[in-house]
C-alpha cells in the first residue's frame, strides 16, 4: 500500500510563502513609492484624498490697506484598487520528472509578472505627469539635469533619483560632473544606482522609452514619495488541481493600484516625438473654453498643465470639431490664450507649440 506524502503535493502556504518572499523585487520604482495600506482589512475598493491648491503668495499691503481674505480650495481625488492576476499550469511529469524545481521557479516567476505590471503602472504614472513638471531637452547631459532640477524650485535638495536608459547612461558616464559608483556615499534611494550627478542618483530602465501613446520620450528625475502603492490585499494563491489532465493550475493575484501622489517631486525631461490628442476627456483634464458676456473666449488651462519653459498655448476658434495641427509644421493660426479672442465659432482649437509654432499638444473644445 502506497502512501501519499506532502512530497507528492503542491503546497498552496508553500507557493504563497514563495510568491510573498518574491514579490517586489522586480518593482524598480517601490523604494520611490510609499505604501499606503489604509484599504487593508477595510470594507470598499476606493480612497478618496484631498488634493488643495496653493493660494498664492502673499501681497505687499500699505498701513491701513485691508487684507483681502483668499479661499482655500481643494478638489477630491480618487483611486480605485485593480486586480492584477497571473496563473501556470504545471503537469505531474514536469513536477515529479522535471530538471531543477519547477514549482519553485514557476512561484518566483509568477511573482515577477505582478511586479512587472505594478511597475509598469508605476511608470505610467511618471509619465501622466503635467506638462508643467517637464522640461523639453534634447541630448541628456549634466548640463540638462541641472537646468531640470530648477524646477523643484527650492525644494532641491535631498534624494533624487535620475531615471535613464542605457543610452542617456552612457553620455553622462563621459561627462566630467559625473560620479561613479565606487565615489558614492552608502546612504541611498537605490542601490542599484550606476553613478551620481548633481544629487541625482543614476538608474537604468528598459521602461524609458518613447511612449506612444502620449507621443513623448521622458527621463525622469523622481523624489521618494512622489508615488504611491494602495495596496488592499497581498499576494493571494490559489490551486486548482485537474485529476484528468494530472496538472495543476497556481493561480496568483495581488490587489493594489499605483498613483503619482506628490507631482512636484517629479521632473520630467522630455523629448516630443510626435503630435498628442488630449481632446478625449478634456475636461477632466480641466480645461475649459467659454463665451463670456462680450462675446469673448475665456479659457482656462490647469496649472499642472501651464506650458514649460520655451512653449506657450495659442488658440482657435471655427466651427470644425476635428484636431488641429501637424506634427512637425507651424501652426499660423493660433493666437496667445492671452489675447482677446472673438468666439465666432462653435469649436476652441487649443495647441502647444514652441517658439517656431511647431505644436506638440492640441485639443478640441466646444464653447460654452
Amino acid at each position: 500500500m502506497s502512501t501519499t506524502l506532502t512530497s507528492n503535493l503542491i503546497i498552496p502556504e508553500v507557493v504563497s510563502s514563495l510568491i510573498d518572499s518574491n514579490l517586489g523585487d522586480g518593482i524598480t520604482l517601490l523604494p520611490l513609492a510609499e505604501q499606503d495600506d489604509t484599504l487593508v482589512g477595510q470594507p470598499g475598493d476606493t480612497l478618496k484624498f484631498p488634493v488643495f491648491a496653493y493660494i498664492g503668495k502673499a501681497a505687499v499691503v500699505a498701513e491701513n490697506g485691508q487684507i483681502i481674505p483668499g479661499q482655500l480650495t481643494a478638489s477630491m481625488k480618487s483611486v480605485t484598487v485593480q486586480k492584477y492576476a497571473k496563473a501556470i499550469s504545471i503537469s505531474d511529469e514536469a513536477r515529479l520528472s522535471g530538471y531543477g524545481d519547477p514549482v519553485g521557479e514557476g512561484s518566483r516567476q509568477l511573482a515577477h509578472a505582478l511586479d512587472h505590471a505594478v511597475d509598469d503602472d508605476l511608470f505610467q504614472c511618471l509619465n501622466d505627469v503635467g506638462v508643467a513638471r517637464k522640461c523639453v531637452t534634447g541630448e541628456i547631459s549634466a548640463d540638462v539635469i541641472a537646468d531640470a532640477l530648477t524646477l523643484f524650485g527650492e525644494d532641491a535638495e535631498g534624494g533624487k533619483v535620475f531615471l535613464t536608459d542605457a543610452k542617456g547612461l552612457a553620455a553622462l558616464r563621459k561627462d566630467p560632473d559625473f560620479v561613479g559608483r565606487g565615489d558614492m556615499g552608502e546612504d541611498l534611494v537605490m542601490h542599484g544606482a550606476k553613478g551620481e550627478v548633481w544629487g541625482c542618483e543614476i538608474v537604468v530602465s528598459n521602461k524609458v522609452r518613447e511612449n506612444a501613446q502620449v507621443k513623448e520620450k521622458n527621463y525622469f528625475i523622481v523624489k521618494p514619495g512622489a508615488l504611491r502603492l494602495v495596496n488592499k490585499q497581498g499576494a493571494l494563491v490559489e490551486i486548482e488541481r485537474e485529476p484528468e489532465y494530472m496538472r495543476d493550475n497556481i493561480y496568483a493575484s495581488l490587489h493594489c493600484v499605483p498613483y503619482l501622489y506628490d507631482a512636484s517631486k517629479v521632473v520630467a525631461l522630455t523629448q516630443f516625438t510626435g503630435l498628442q490628442s488630449l481632446t478625449e476627456n478634456a475636461l477632466k483634464k480641466g480645461f475649459y473654453a467659454e463665451k463670456n458676456e462680450d462675446g469673448k473666449l475665456l479659457i482656462t488651462v490647469p496649472e499642472e498643465w501651464s506650458a514649460p519653459n520655451g512653449y506657450r498655448w495659442v488658440c482657435a476658434v471655427n466651427a470644425s470639431a476635428e484636431d488641429e495641427g501637424v506634427y512637425g509644421e507651424a501652426y499660423a493660426e493660433g493666437r496667445d490664450i492671452a489675447e482677446e479672442t472673438a468666439a465666432n465659432g462653435a469649436f476652441c482649437h487649443l495647441l502647444l507649440v514652441d517658439d517656431k509654432n511647431m505644436p506638440v499638444k492640441t485639443l478640441t473644445l466646444a464653447i460654452a
